[in-house]
């Protein structure tokens, strides 16, 4: 894709590190854009759905379980057909429950949870392709976005309409910050000269946790012809690395402002805001919180002991750190989502800097002119259309989606879009940009993408859905094991031909749907009761946190006098959620041995029943497609510890793990500070340059 470009990335001494299917893995996602793009094709990571993936690629379940890649045919939906709807800039208000992003398809019924729930839809509203007005803008934008946990729905949530239940991560989350400054370097464009009628301005995307700038010339004409290229991006230093999550990124959500916009109000955000002299770069900084990361070299290198609370010790936003005898970046992924929060946080400072979208902001930070929740709604929804597309044109395919949707909305029950919504559109974008010096887009394909974003039927369902307060998320990074690549392709290989022959009629795949539904419907339905949030609030820490799960079993103190909310019915209640995620590990270790894919490793199932063991753990569990490299646990809060900041089932969970690691060397565990998001996703914050 980027001609002479490809020779120059060959070069570079140091590329960003990666995971194949989890996270502790080094690939290459930074080189990959050097790659002539065509038709996209996939490599065997690309089928495996966990995708080639540099320090910022994620890792661990969706932009990996695409298994669609972006050349196949696709469902005869063109990817203009559009309803009648208003612009990004003005959406029209609306509802937040069960959020369908558009119109739902047809389901099985047998198929569909808890129709009963509050589903109203978050309209696509309508609008035409005239240009939109930007409203309020910022001398300085930065949003984040949160990682996640996938903690039920691994490998069915492919296919729709199969539930995921996807948990948002607080304190992991990742910020991208955009503002004027001066240029990085100067230097000349790599390829091509700039057309000398078009307008430009250095781009400069900063990210100092890897040790680099990203240096181009963005460039882009002020008058509309649907046959002509209208934007590009292009190199602009002699020593260029490429990075296709940031590049293609930006090509598409620039591409998608000047379009929606309008040529002459994008041109006018791009000028200099005050001052006076000297040029200007329009520049973006990246950061993302240390748990994206693994720490444990670190941590080990200033002799702490593998705590969460050592973890909030470190300094924010830790550079990668550096083989001694290579210079190379060393990077460990933890499976927390990083690509989906990068593509997302990246898209959505975009268009909130330019004045497309209203966003919810943290403690009041980031916005004061009075949005409404109905504006900031229609603001998600743009956000979430928009880097879904993103992200599966820096994938090379359409994966499910659940990881940027998580990024968005937060934690949620999420059931995939349909996979022939996008993929045409993005074949188009791919071949367009075959050949070519930098990255480009036509005036036609830059106004299908305002099609596809403001206007396009967006069937994927979002219903929120979080763990009642006493009920806590626990992250581990786990460093050991061997990684296969191709995870997620032999599962569904050894799905499709067991369908054929009939092997058992499907039985894991059937039966894990049967647990999953159980799983949404326990949090959804009975864990949101009055009397079950009562009891926890009484006996949660007191009472039920102090008992194993075998002591659940049998009749217990209570501050109440009823059985209905006392701690036993609680914790009877808690049994149940124990069982459906049992059962759903036992259906995914037991897929995995078929199909010869390690989804729940006997180290995993090792670590994983003995953390099961200790009082107030409900459950255990490898997240998203499994594998060596992570572990989730939701267990009930315990007494405060270390001043209100941990917990003693917390620490003792700490404590086991660090046991566990000083006994068996080939395998170190270490708990990270995440816990489970109560609210939001994405967020306008203070955070300052």
């Amino acid at each position: 894709m980027w001609g002479r470009i490809a020779d120059i990335a060959a070069q570079a001494d140091a590329m960003i590190g990666g995971d194949d299917e989890g996270s502790q893995s080094r690939t290459e996602e930074g080189a990959t854009s050097a790659e002539e793009s065509g038709a996209l094709q996939p490599t065997d990571e690309d089928l495996d759905g966990w995708g080639d993936d540099d320090g910022w690629g994620d890792d661990e379940f969706d932009e990996e379980v695409g298994e669609e890649p972006l050349d196949e045919d696709v469902a005869d939906k063109s990817t203009t057909d559009a309803l009648q709807r208003p612009s990004a800039a003005h959406p029209e208000p609306a509802a937040a429950a069960t959020t369908s992003i558009g119109a739902s398809a047809p389901v099985d019924p047998e198929d569909v949870i808890n129709e009963e729930e509050k589903e109203t839809s978050v309209e696509q509203p309508s609008s035409s392709q005239s240009a939109a007005q930007p409203i309020h803008q910022q001398d300085m934008v930065t949003v984040s976005a949160p990682g996640k946990a996938l903690v039920a729905g691994g490998y069915l949530v492919l296919e729709s309409p199969n539930p995921g239940v996807v948990l948002a991560a607080e304190g992991c989350r990742f910020h991208t910050t955009i503002a004027f400054r001066p240029p990085y370097a100067e230097g000349g464009v790599i390829g091509n000269s700039v057309d000398a009628s078009w307008e430009s301005i250095p781009l400069d995307v900063y990210s100092p946790q890897f040790d680099r700038v990203f240096a181009y010339y963005l460039s882009y004409s002020l008058t509309s012809n649907e046959d002509d290229i209208s934007l590009k991006l292009q190199p602009r230093t002699g020593r260029h690395e490429p990075n296709k999550f940031v590049e293609r990124s930006l090509l598409l959500a620039l591409g998608y402002l000047r379009q929606s916009l309008g040529g002459e109000a994008f041109h006018s955000r791009l000028q200099r805001q005050g001052g006076a002299g000297g040029r200007v770069a329009l520049a973006v900084k990246l950061r993302a919180d240390n748990d994206f990361y693994s720490q444990i070299t670190r941590l080990k290198e200033r002799g702490l002991d593998l705590t969460p609370q050592n973890l909030e010790q470190l300094e924010p936003f830790l550079p990668c750190p550096k083989d001694p005898s290579t210079g190379e970046l060393v990077v460990h992924k933890t499976g927390m989502g990083s690509s989906a929060a990068l593509v997302t946080s990246l898209v959505s400072a975009l268009l909130r800097f330019f004045g497309a979208i209203f966003l919810p902001s943290a403690d009041g930070g980031g916005q004061s002119d009075g949005n409404t929740a109905g504006e900031e709604q229609g603001g998600l929804r743009i956000a979430h259309n928009l880097s879904q597309i993103c992200h599966c044109y820096a994938q090379g395919k359409v994966g499910s989606g659940f990881d940027v949707s998580s990024a968005v909305y937060g934690s949620h029950v999420y059931t995939r879009f349909s996979k022939g919504l996008i993929n045409k559109h993005l074949e188009s974008v791919s071949l367009e940009n075959k050949g070519a010096d930098g990255l480009q887009l036509s005036d036609l394909l830059a106004t299908q993408l305002v099609g596809l974003v403001n206007d396009a039927k967006w069937d994927c369902t979002v219903s929120p859905i979080s763990l009642p307060p006493g009920l806590e998320l626990l992250m581990a990074d786990v460093c050991g094991g061997s990684e296969s690549p191709s995870m997620a392709r032999k599962i569904l290989e050894w799905k499709k031909n067991k369908r054929k022959t009939g092997f058992l009629d499907d039985y894991y795949w059937k039966d894990l749907k049967r647990c999953n539904k159980k799983v949404v419907s326990l949090l959804s339905e009975k864990f949101a009761s009055q009397t079950f949030l009562d009891g926890m609030r009484r006996d949660g820490a007191e009472v039920i946190s102090t008992r194993t799960a075998e002591q659940w079993k049998k009749p217990m103190p209570s501050s109440w006098y009823e059985f209905e909310g006392s701690s036993w019915d609680v914790a009877l209640k808690l049994l149940d959620l124990r069982m459906a995620f049992q059962e759903c590990r036992q259906n995914l270790k037991g897929m995995g041995n078929a199909a010869g894919v390690p989804v729940e490793p006997d180290e995993q199932s090792a670590l994983a029943d003995a953390t099961m063991k200790l009082p107030g753990v409900v459950a255990a569990g490898v997240p998203g497609a499994g594998g060596y490299d992570a572990l989730f646990v939701i267990y009930v809060k315990g007494p405060d510890t270390n001043d209100g900041k941990s917990d003693k089932v917390r620490d003792d969970i700490g404590n086991l793990w660090r046991d566990m690691s000083d006994a068996n060397n080939d395998t170190v565990v270490c708990p990270l500070t995440v816990r489970a998001a109560a609210a939001g996703g994405l967020r306008c914050t203070r955070l300052e340059w």
